[in-house]
């Protein structure tokens, strides 16, 4: 048995909103991962691969991040920022 009682702590309105912005976030990254086999799948059967290719072909000079960011502009979508990120070394298994 227990000896002491504890107390639950009320949540406020400032507690609640970040409960919220929370799990708006993670309801964000779980419809990204329910979606991305459809979403991959459509974009493979279109003619994306092929116009980026010839657009990739056409502007040698241009990395791939500045030639999606620039589709990104043309066609409305703000804030678009396109990151690589460097390959994780493994670890060596001593």
């Amino acid at each position: 048995m227990a000896t002491g009682t504890r107390t639950r702590k009320v949540m406020t309105a400032d507690d609640l909103k970040k409960k919220l912005e929370a799990a708006k976030e993670a309801l964000k990254a779980l419809e990204r991962r329910a979606y991305a086999g459809e979403v991959t799948e459509a974009i493979k059967k279109s003619s994306i691969p092929a116009e980026f290719k010839k657009i990739k072909n056409s502007a040698k000079d241009v990395s791939d991040i500045a030639i999606l960011e620039a589709i990104g502009n043309v066609i409305g979508i703000k804030r678009l920022v396109v990151s690589q990120s460097e390959v994780k070394k493994r670890g060596s298994n001593k």
